[in-house]
């Protein structure tokens, strides 16, 4: 068991999971491969102004069943839920004309499509498009709200306003997908996906997400196993007529590094990878064998997109003391592409049809306020606008989002007097342009779910299943290491390798321990026989 050498590829949740469980059962030599100079993965907590900033993961999503929320609140890390919880999605609904809209109606249609959400769960058909079953639930709420044989010119407004309604939600939803249109969704993400339920929804950990981290490490001498500034180039396997290893192509990423490749070898390797830099890198030698047909076609099929956040941080806020949030009801919404999310066909599209903003602005959501940050307000941005942003410096970043904030938001949400100044500092997200990441979270598709039988667990099985010697040498019938062709050496990691849990970090926690556990398994069993 203390020989068996393991290799931990990335120093994430899912990574740093893997190692505490292994050392926690004795399983001691191993070395965490962290690409980049520092740990966390897609947690990255950013100290500013006395308090935390994230600009990576979020929340803790939900509490009954979600381990990362018992190990939390166990080492007392989690926020007052009293009043301390997240905010998303909330406070004011302005139009791009700078109204306050306080109709019922808003929250008439939000609360409806939430409720069709709910029951995609109930359809026999497990695979469809989501959005035109949301347009298709939109369309009975108008005519539930409309009386359609005689139209008035109060009717119109009606309808006008419920479009754009509809028009936040779809960019809601988009963001919470990380998808980049739901035409492309497949209701697969809701059927599948598991609410942890509980008091709250949204929860925030007092001293950032990276206390979860540092809390882990603390069991084991973590700096021992870990090496920063170090790629894996390549994965292969070696073998003679004793044994079989895997060897991994190493590369010092340091600054002014002189160091060539070099190679080590190990009995496994967790692999845990976002399933972006996975599908980037199928054919590119990452892995020098090829992966099973199932899995590499599970692994296209996925989705897999980004989202961006854009921090803003105001010397002082001109908002008035209540305000949660400034959602945005954008007008001019006849146009499909805006309606369905899909990306223009000419970027200046919205310009053409005389949009008062770039066309990356109209994929903003709102601006939420930020959990012990009071003078700070942060946009979501999803779909090609997540993408776009990513090629923009932050002051014309910045520039552009003190007009829009100025243009929507109404007087009477201002302290009085109040003139929206640019911010004094910005903290822009580009994870699409992260290279070992390569967007955001994994959804599921409509092509995802065309591979799916009855048994859609399945197709995450097959992506989390270790790749055993045989899998990827056959060994001939006289070869010594026939006994070794179940040796598992290659295991998956990740949220997206969760069925449950995809998207979030106590799915990708949950399969570090995972893989953890399958090798702790796999040598007791030795053991044993």
């Amino acid at each position: 068991m203390v020989d068996t050498r393991i290799a931990i590829v990335g120093a994430g949740i899912a990574g740093i999971s893997a190692a505490h469980r292994l050392y926690q059962n004795g399983f001691k030599n191993f070395v965490i491969l962290e690409a980049k100079d520092q740990i966390g993965g897609r947690i990255r907590s950013i100290k500013f102004d006395n308090n935390w900033i994230e600009l990576g993961a979020q929340w803790i999503h939900g509490q009954q069943g979600n381990i990362l929320y018992d190990f939390a609140d166990k080492n007392e890390l989690i926020a007052d839920l009293t009043k301390d919880f997240g905010l998303e999605a909330n406070g004011f609904f302005c139009t791009d004309d700078g109204d306050l809209i306080e109709s019922n109606l808003v929250r008439d249609l939000i609360v409806y499509v939430d409720e069709k959400k709910e029951d995609i769960r109930n359809i026999d058909e497990i695979n469809f498009n989501v959005f035109e079953y949301f347009r298709a639930a939109f369309d009975d709420f108008v005519r539930s709200r409309v009386d359609s044989e005689e139209i008035i010119e109060s009717d119109l407004e009606t309808i006008n306003l419920l479009r754009k309604v509809f028009r936040w939600f779809i960019i809601y939803e988009v963001i919470d997908n990380s998808c980049d249109n739901l035409r492309e969704l497949s209701s697969l993400s809701y059927i599948e996906w598991h609410n942890c339920f509980g008091t709250v929804d949204l929860i925030n950990l007092k001293n950032g997400y990276v206390s979860v981290l540092n809390k882990l490490v603390e069991d084991f001498p973590f700096e021992n196993h870990l090496r920063l500034n170090t790629v894996v180039e390549r994965i292969s396997t070696t073998f003679d007529y004793t044994s079989a290893s895997i060897e991994l192509k190493l590369i010092d990423n340091s600054v002014n590094s002189r160091e060539e490749n070099h190679f080590e070898y190990f009995d496994h390797v967790i692999l845990t990878s976002s399933l972006g830099f996975l599908k980037a890198n199928l054919t590119t030698g990452f892995f020098d064998f090829d992966l099973p047909d199932r899995k590499s076609a599970i692994i296209k099929a996925l989705g897999f997109s980004a989202i961006n956040k854009v921090y803003l941080y105001f010397d002082r806020p001109f908002w008035i003391k209540e305000t949660k949030g400034f959602q945005i009801l954008w007008s001019n919404i006849s146009d499909q592409h805006s309606y369905s999310m899909s990306e223009p066909k000419v970027l200046n599209d919205w310009e053409n049809q005389a949009q008062k903003f770039p066309s990356w602005v109209y994929c903003i959501q709102g601006f939420d306020r930020v959990y012990n940050q009071p003078n700070m307000l942060m946009a979501w941005i999803g779909s090609y606008g997540a993408k776009q942003i990513e090629s923009l410096d932050d002051d014309e970043i910045a520039e552009c989002l003190t007009e829009v904030l100025e243009t929507i938001v109404p007087q009477s949400c201002r302290l009085i007097g109040s003139v929206i100044a640019k911010p004094s500092k910005i903290f822009c997200t580009r994870w699409n342009s992260e290279p070992y990441v390569l967007g955001s979270y994994s959804n599921r598709t409509l092509e995802y779910g065309h591979l799916c039988s009855d048994n859609h667990r399945h197709n995450i099985e097959i992506l989390s299943e270790p790749l055993r010697y045989k899998d990827i040498i056959k060994p001939s019938i006289d070869h010594n290491l026939q006994t070794k062709s179940d040796w598992p050496l290659i295991h998956f990691a990740g949220e997206a390798t969760d069925f449950e849990f995809y998207s979030t970090t106590h799915g990708a926690m949950q399969s570090g321990f995972r893989e953890a556990n399958r090798i702790i398994e796999f040598h007791r069993s030795k053991l044993k026989n």
